[in-house]
């Protein structure tokens, strides 16, 4: 019995030393995992990456040979020759000309070899170039063309068969010589059918010098990242560019007997196996769209884990140390280290509940605390002495005893309901005492265990706030309509256009559901946007004859002007930019800074189009205002050139319901 504790202490550290000990072998574990999880992620970065490489030469190539395809001239020929049994002087000119087409392809491709670079003792090796074939042979062929090839016939063939653009695999023409074909098909002039093929634009192509270098890089980290080329048949692979051994062109081997095998099996996964050398790697191999190639991306598993090898060493050394000094500082430390901790803790308690005492008892808001039936747990100071209440024996009264029936109804609406959020934020007018007070409002819901479906309510007293942002708000609408009426005394032939215009983009608006914060920006640039005409000469804009160019451009400077004198205030909203794009045209006719198409504002859409409307249907001194139908007509017709088709139509329908527009034509 006395030895007891000391076989509960020891039990106890073995225990600890175990369980540690295994805790330390699964971290390290983890830590292997997590490294090899991260060189997946590197791996398939590269793959990608190499993959975004291959792909845009192959695009490239079949770019190129398309336009050559889609060639009016070239469309012609074939169509022609189809047709024609004999040559007259205009087929030979185009053909000459179809031939130097041909040439500037082969040279812009960068993958055949240009005439002009051929030394004559290699001519008889090029083997590649360009040829417009159909079924009766080649047609016209680049200088260097395999005439004599199977796979050219082959490659047409498969056009007709597709019809759409073929790739064919790599294949070997002799001495360890690679080729790759890729034919477009060249239909008739207007073709009405993709089936209407009349010939094919036939590319044979050396990726020796083009397509496998890109599968070097300068930038690998490790001497064992390789990028390998292949093609799979049945249960065979065809290595295309295995780089130990440099680019070379045919190494087969069983499809599963190799990493590079199983990767190119399931696309996309990640193969731990051995790969062609007998050497253990990480694979992983993406597929090159519209060809029969898949890239292998692999890497020496040793040799990209060994840094994380040594670092697992290292952690396993100094956690079993650690453990160790643990272990024997456990029995002498632990209950005077318990003992702090719980002194500190019952501290850290009364600090925290003297803290939120004092953060409550200090603040004004008016803050109280209901339980799941709606019954007073705790207010404040500042609610109890409003409402003269005292906060001690408030508990488990309904919220009645401190507001009246209507605001007590009002406040427990606001509590969220199931499945809502957590907190609820309101604005609330209040009578009370005969007097007005605006609130916000807050309501939490709590999920502590002590306090499961209460809510906190906290009612900040807003009325000071809004009685300033009333008159803030007064003063800036005075504000506006003084400098209104100033510019309709400047320029008294366009009186009453900005309100006009504000109310005709306020209705395009509202028709088109922007939001009440975008409308008011609108509206906002909308009565300022002709403040700069206070910088244009009375007497230029009551000229009733043609302004001449100087002129025309200093009244379209009133832009600049009105940016000018609004960049500096603050607006709730981009109202200085709506105003800056209000002479913007989608075709980028517009000025002053000629944007187009999704570079203007929705907003300045808008007023473009309730400007231009309002200046047509509005009278001036020396004519009548038209029509509001002539109007929408003019402005139907300049649709998708000038105004957004979106607006206009919005136009249209909010014109139906305003008879008041007409009055403005007198």
């Amino acid at each position: 019995m006395k030895n007891r504790p000391a076989l509960i202490a020891l039990s106890l550290l073995l225990l600890f030393i175990s369980g540690s000990v295994w805790l330390i072998f699964e971290y390290v574990s983890a830590e292997k995992q997590r490294d090899l999880d991260a060189w997946r992620s590197r791996l398939s970065i590269m793959a990608e990456s190499q993959q975004h490489v291959l792909q845009r030469w192959f695009d490239e190539q079949r770019s190129n040979l398309s336009d050559l395809a889609n060639n009016p001239l070239m469309q012609l020929y074939v169509s022609q020759l189809a047709m024609a049994d004999s040559e007259d002087e205009t087929s030979r000119g185009q053909v000459q000309h179809l031939k130097n087409l041909i040439n500037a392809t082969a040279e812009r491709a960068g993958v055949f070899t240009p005439v002009q670079a051929i030394k004559g003792n290699i001519s008889n090796s090029i083997n590649d170039g360009i040829a417009v074939v159909n079924g009766d042979g080649i047609m016209l062929a680049s200088r260097y063309f395999p005439v004599s090839d199977a796979q050219v016939n082959h490659a047409w063939q498969q056009v007709v068969s597709l019809p759409g653009i073929y790739v064919s695999p790599v294949y070997d023409i002799g001495d360890n010589q690679p080729r790759l074909i890729i034919a477009v098909p060249v239909s008739s002039v207007q073709a009405m059918n993709a089936r209407d093929i009349r010939a094919a634009i036939v590319a044979v192509i050396n990726p020796t010098h083009s397509l496998y270098p890109l599968l070097a890089k300068d930038w690998v980290s490790i001497q064992s990242e390789e990028s390998l080329l292949l093609m799979r048949n049945g249960n065979t692979i065809t290595y295309l560019s295995p780089l130990q051994k440099g680019p070379g062109l045919f190494h087969r081997m069983a499809a599963d007997a190799t990493a590079e095998g199983q990767a190119a099996g399931d696309i996309g996964s990640f193969v731990i196996a051995a790969d062609y050398r007998g050497v253990k790697v990480l694979a992983t191999a993406r597929r090159i769209a519209s060809t029969p190639m898949i890239l292998v991306q692999k890497v020496s598993l040793k040799e990209a884990l060994a840094e994380s090898q040594a670092h697992r060493n290292f952690i396993l050394t100094v956690f079993l140390l650690v453990v160790f000094i643990i272990a024997v500082s456990f029995i002498a430390i632990w209950r005077h280290a318990t003992s702090l901790h719980l002194e500190r803790a019952r501290r850290r308690l009364e600090a925290r509940a003297a803290l939120l005492n004092a953060v409550g008892d200090s603040i004004n808001d008016h803050i109280f605390l209901l339980d799941h039936k709606n019954r007073l747990v705790f207010i404040n100071n500042a609610l109890a002495t409003t409402f003269g209440v005292s906060n001690v024996d408030i508990r488990g009264k309904s919220l009645n005893h401190v507001f009246a029936s209507e605001i007590s109804e009002r406040l427990l609406a606001l509590i969220p309901q199931d499945g809502e959020d957590d907190v609820r934020n309101r604005e609330m007018r209040l009578s009370m005492k005969d007097r007005r007070h605006d609130y916000h409002v807050s309501v939490v819901a709590l999920h502590h265990p002590d306090y499961r479906r209460s809510h906190l309510f906290v009612m900040h007293d807003i009325t000071r706030l809004k009685d300033v942002q009333g008159r803030h708000n007064r003063l800036m609408q005075g504000i506006i309509a003084t400098l209104v009426q100033l510019i309709d005394r400047h320029d008294p032939h366009c009186a009453h256009h900005s309100e006009r215009t504000r109310d005709v983009a306020v209705a395009i608006a509202r028709a088109m559901g922007l939001p009440q914060p975008r409308i008011d920006a609108l509206a906002m640039a909308a009565m300022l946007a002709n403040i700069g005409k206070l910088y244009i000469p009375a007497e230029m804009l009551t000229n009733e004859d043609s302004l001449s160019e100087e002129e025309s451009a200093q009244v379209r400077k009133s832009v600049e002007y009105s940016v000018e004198i609004l960049r500096d205030l603050e607006f709730e909203g981009p109202v200085v930019d709506i105003i800056r794009q209000k002479n913007e045209y989608l075709d980028g006719s517009g000025y002053p800074q000629g944007l187009s198409g999704d570079e203007i504002m929705q907003e300045a859409r808008i007023l473009s189009v309730a400007n231009a409307f309002v200046a047509m249907i509005s009278a001036r001194a020396w004519r009548p205002g038209r029509p509001v139908k002539e109007a929408l007509d003019i402005l139907i017709s300049e649709a998708d050139t000038r105004y957004d088709r979106h607006v206009i139509a919005a136009l249209f329908h909010v014109s139906e319901n305003h008879a008041d527009w007409f009055e403005w034509q007198k």
